[in-house]
């Protein structure tokens, strides 16, 4: 037999070019995962203060006030970034100021505008007054319909009134608008009773003037679990007018609070892009 042929070692100076290839490679191979790594921090960090961002103070307005695109240039300057404003009135009326306090607030560019309803019990009729406030804003741009329950005008018959409530929450719906409830432990208890939850499926505005953005306070009443929006405030001067301040919390919390349709109603471009990115991760399966 032949004995097996053996492998000619490589001449010294093509072993030291070899070498430097690999090591090249290498160092090239180190550099590119390297750079790979820093980008993903860096996408990282610019979604997480993307998130972080997401946390708004805002005002409402519940006097006949309107503000200017002057004023609202100021409130900019406070960090001031949404609007709740009254588009129907305690005595049974569509307040005409909306229109003007909404088309001035989009006009500065503001994002996020609200709308809330102040029910008139005396007045009857529930689904007229929300078929009047939806009528009146037909041709406005606006987010969510407010539905104000605090002790005014109520009847002492919780039945009677959760049935007007219902009625009004019904009609919203049916008006095919993004729904929410104003409205705290205390007055939803004298009014409707804490226990009642026919209301706990749509969006939780509460009041308590402690000055404190956050939700530490809340107390769960009426079937809801987290809030989605509190006034903290009820006597802010900024920019020489008074307002009633709220605050709308972070993406964080809203993931806790809010169902995912919600968190998507509200989200920014940049979350946007997190989001898909994220997403596309979690379906990666290497």
């Amino acid at each position: 037999r032949r004995p097996p042929r053996s492998t000619p070692k490589p001449s010294s100076a093509a072993s030291d070019v070899y070498k430097r290839q690999v090591s090249t490679q290498s160092t090239w191979g180190k550099y590119y995962q390297r750079s790979r790594i820093m980008k993903m921090i860096r996408l990282i960090v610019l979604c997480i203060l993307a998130y972080l961002s997401f946390s708004r103070l805002g005002v409402d307005i519940p006097n006949p006030q309107i503000i200017s695109v002057e004023l609202w240039k100021c409130l900019h300057t406070k960090n001031i970034e949404f609007l709740t404003a009254r588009a129907y009135r305690s005595y049974g009326k569509f307040d005409p100021n909306v229109i003007k306090n909404l088309r001035n607030a989009k006009a500065a560019g503001v994002k996020i505008i609200d709308v809330y309803i102040f029910p008139c019990i005396p007045c009857g009729n529930p689904r007229k007054q929300v078929k009047d406030t939806l009528e009146g804003l037909k041709n406005e741009d606006y987010g969510i319909v407010w539905i104000d329950v605090e002790e005014y005008a109520w009847t002492k018959n919780k039945t009677a009134n959760q049935e007007f409530l219902k009625e009004m929450l019904d009609e919203v719906v049916k008006g095919g608008r993004k729904l929410g409830v104003y409205t705290n432990w205390h007055e939803w208890d004298q009014i409707v009773g804490k226990e009642w939850d026919g209301a706990s499926k749509y969006l939780l505005w509460y009041p308590h003037w402690d000055h404190d953005p956050s939700f530490k306070d809340f107390r769960p009443f009426g079937g809801w679990k987290k809030p989605y929006r509190k006034q903290l405030t009820m006597d802010t001067f900024m920019c020489s007018e008074k307002f009633l301040q709220d605050y709308q919390p972070t993406q964080t919390e809203y993931f806790e609070s809010v169902s995912y349709t919600h968190l998507r109603a509200h989200e920014t471009s940049l979350h946007l892009v997190c989001r898909l990115l994220l997403e596309k991760k979690k379906k990666y399966k290497p």
